[in-house]
């Protein structure tokens, strides 16, 4: 890659043949992940969220646990409050919803 390219990356998710570059710290993805964040912890406070960069499909990836792991209602929150949810072309957001483990006494 030419080092003229590499001088026009800036934060912004950028996806094409030659690159693909994310950076979660970038306002846009951030702004993305604490909305998706506000609107489950309004139905469900007890939530704990995990994001990350996947590349199966490529996109930014919010794991939220919750002590129910209410995947319908969960979906059914990011769809009325949502919509669809990009961060730019070729980003994806995927929500996956998962049970949080219990703990155990020692």
């Amino acid at each position: 890659m030419a080092i003229e390219q590499l001088a026009e990356i800036n934060t912004r998710p950028v996806v094409s043949e030659q690159l693909v570059h994310i950076d979660m710290q970038d306002e846009r993805v951030q702004d993305v992940v604490n909305r998706i964040c506000v609107s489950i912890r309004q139905v469900h406070s007890d939530a704990e969220f995990v994001s990350y960069i996947g590349t199966n499909p490529l996109g930014i990836y919010i794991e939220v646990y919750t002590e129910q792991n209410d995947l319908h209602g969960i979906l059914q929150v990011l769809d009325e409050k949502m919509g669809n949810m990009h961060v730019a072309a070729g980003v994806n957001v995927c929500v996956v919803p998962r049970k949080k483990a219990k703990a155990q006494a020692a």
